[in-house]
Order: structure tokens, then sequence, then C-alpha cells
């Protein structure tokens, strides 16, 4: 069965104009909820989750200008397409006719019609800290808006943001500085104790070293404030045994393998990222899996194609222990959709990566946690399975 979703195409005078960055990139824009029925239909994905979906890959358009178009709007959108769920979306901003999503007035829109309630919308800032809910610390201690190197990042693209949006200058580096941060965070009424993850999303340390004694520091820090939760660290510096040794002895400790992509890593990523192979990386998981930390990998499902997608995901599908954290592709700048699959320009692509996910890993039992990711595959159901409620973790 083909679906002919496309539309027909006039590039801007300006092919850089971030305001028409969709369709002068050739990427499919949805112009009817017939592209999601067909869909549907042919690969029995409901609906309403090929809808998200579709949101999460093209952004939203605001008509009352609350932030600039090419920056990102971050808000919390209800839905009671079965039962009422709560869901966060972080998206980019497009200008008008780039995208027929939009939101105002408290509502989500695809073309006039609404379909979720939102609460307020706000810029997506690069912040020092950000909570995900009331018990889920993640800190930026070096500094995202300082990386660099990767195309598929944004942050690689220094000319983009300024000051309203980068606001992590504050570097977490000196156990002074772990120990005031925290002291603040308390004066400022966050009660530590009641934590269930504090994770570290920063994959700029250096060395491994640096990441060990970094995640000890703030052990030691929270522990006598009563932090018994899971010790989060989110990158790829760290691959030797004695070093997932020392982190398995911080209490629950969790790694998510940042791979991003299985393809074109010499080309779109930082060289000391692009030095990493999956093979290195599947010896990484299986050994911090064997120490008793939980273990998994993060992707952006849009750079590889469909077939190399499916054969990174069956060669580290036994040494996870943690369901993938598996992001849309969202793209800002040219440069990132310079990175991106020509079949992923296509809304189809996305749905035969949700079902080819669900395929391979069935045998694992494992499952999205829909709280851990802004831009995910699975909404409120996977293979077809209703999800915790757990949006916010608590």
């Amino acid at each position: 069965m083909v679906i002919e979703t496309k539309i027909g195409y006039m590039p801007p005078e300006d092919p850089m104009e971030p305001s028409r960055l969709m369709r002068s990139g050739n990427v499919e824009i949805t112009q009817s909820a017939k592209t999601w029925q067909q869909l549907s239909y042919q690969y029995r994905v409901p609906v309403n989750e090929i809808q998200c979906i579709d949101l999460n890959r093209s952004g939203i358009w605001l008509p009352n200008d609350e932030i600039r178009v090419s920056y990102r709007a971050r808000f919390i959108a209800t839905t009671d397409f079965e039962e009422k769920t709560s869901t966060w979306f972080a998206l980019p901003v497009r200008g008008e006719g780039d995208t027929y999503f939009s939101a105002s007035n408290g509502y989500l829109r695809f073309q006039d019609q609404a379909f979720a309630s939102i609460e307020q919308i706000y810029l997506d800032t690069c912040d020092v800290s950000y909570q995900r809910g009331p018990r889920l610390l993640n800190l930026n201690s070096r500094s995202r808006g300082n990386c660099g190197g990767c195309t598929a990042c944004v942050h690689n693209y220094k000319d983009l943001y300024d000051t309203t949006v980068l606001k992590d200058q504050q570097r977490l580096v000196t156990r002074n500085d772990i120990e005031a941060f925290f002291d603040q965070k308390e004066a400022d009424g966050l009660d530590i104790a009641s934590l269930q993850q504090i994770a570290v999303v920063t994959g700029l340390f250096g060395n491994e070293t640096a990441v060990v004694t970094h995640m000890r520091t703030i052990a030691e820090t929270v522990g006598p404030k009563g932090f018994a939760g899971e010790l989060m660290y989110f990158g790829c510096e760290v691959n030797s045994e004695e070093a997932l040794k020392q982190l398995s002895q911080l209490g629950q400790f969790a790694l998510i393998y940042a791979i991003d992509n299985f393809t074109k890593r010499k080309e779109l990523l930082v060289k000391r990222k692009a030095s990493i192979s999956i093979n290195t990386a599947k010896d990484t998981l299986d050994r911090a899996c064997k120490c008793g930390i939980a273990a998994t990998f993060a992707y952006i499902a849009g750079i590889d194609s469909l077939p190399a997608m499916e054969q990174g995901f069956n060669a580290l599908k036994d040494s996870i222990n943690r369901f993938p954290v598996v992001n849309i592709f969202q793209v800002q700048t040219p440069g990132q959709l310079s990175a991106m699959d020509l079949e992923a320009k296509q809304l189809e692509y996305y749905v035969r990566a949700r079902k080819s996910i669900e395929a391979i890993l069935a045998e694992t039992g494992l499952k999205p946690r829909r709280w851990e990711n802004y831009r995910p595959l699975w909404y409120a159901l996977y293979n077809n399975q209703p999800l915790p409620a757990d949006t916010f973790g608590d």
C-alpha cells in the first residue's frame, strides 16, 4: 500500500529562512488526518499515537508569537483520546504553513481542530538544572550550551541561541560548586530526600576519571541530605571495567550510553564520540549490566536508514536491562536537516521505526518510561498495550 501524503513544495527565495525550514528541506508536512488514518490501517498503530509522533517531528506554529521561530516551546498537553493523559512536549517553533500543528489560547490544534488542552507555553531554555516533575532532577554539569561538533545537535549551531535560551553557564566542577548548588536547592525548597533520580546529562567531561569523580562527589553530597534514589549518567565517556565498578558502588546507578546514531558517525559526530564503535558501546553495556548498573542507550530516530537502525538495535538488544531512550529527530537548523535520512522526511519512517523496535525488543519484556522522554515514539501505548501513566515519575 502506497500512501500519498506529500504536498507541493514552494521553496522560499532564501532556502535558509527559518520560517520555511520544513518546506525548503522537502520534509513532508501533513495536511489531513487521513494521513494518520491510512498509516494506522497499514501498520496497526492507533491514530492518536501517530498524531503525537507527527507533532514531535513537525514542530509547532504559535499564532500569538510567544516564542520566536526556530527556538523551542515547552508545555504540558492533556489529551482525552481514550482516557485523560498529560504529556510534556518540547517542540521547535515553525513559521505559519511550515506545520499545521498550532498552540494558542489554551489548546493544541491540528489545522483548526483542537485535540488537547495545554498549560502555559514556555521558552525551552538550556539551564544548569531542571526538573521533570517534583522528584526528578537533571543537571547540565558541564554546560550543554558549550557543546559542539555533532551535526545533529542544535547546540552545534552557535549563532542560533542567545542568552535568553542559554542559561547554563554556571559550571558544577569542584566539590564546593556541587555542595553550594545543592545547599541552594534546599534553601529554595527542594526536598532532596524525596528525589527519585538525579541525572547528569552532559557528556563534556573529557575523560572517564572526571565523570567518576563528579558522580562520586554528587553521591557524597546528597547522601547526607537523605537522597536514596537513582544516580544516572547520560554520556559515552565511561568505558573501562574499573570505572564501571566504581560507579556501581555509588548505590542505585544507571547508565544511558549516548550512541545517537549507528551510521555516518565520523561524518556527524564530534571526533571523540565518533571514535567509539558500536562494538565498544556493546561491551560497555554488557559490563555495566554485570556490575549491577541499570544500563541502556540513547538513540535519535531519523538519522539512520531503517535497515541500519534495525541492525543496530539487534546488535544491542541483549546488552541492556532498561528500555532505550529513543528520540524523534527534531530539526531547527539547515545543518541538522542535512543529517536526516531521506526517508525520515516522511512520517511513515517513524511509524515503521516504532514497529521495528517493538518487534526487536519483544522478547526482552522492556517498556518505555513515559516521563524520561519528551519526544518519543510511544505515548499512551506500547505494542498496543497501555503504558503506566507515570508522566512525571511520581
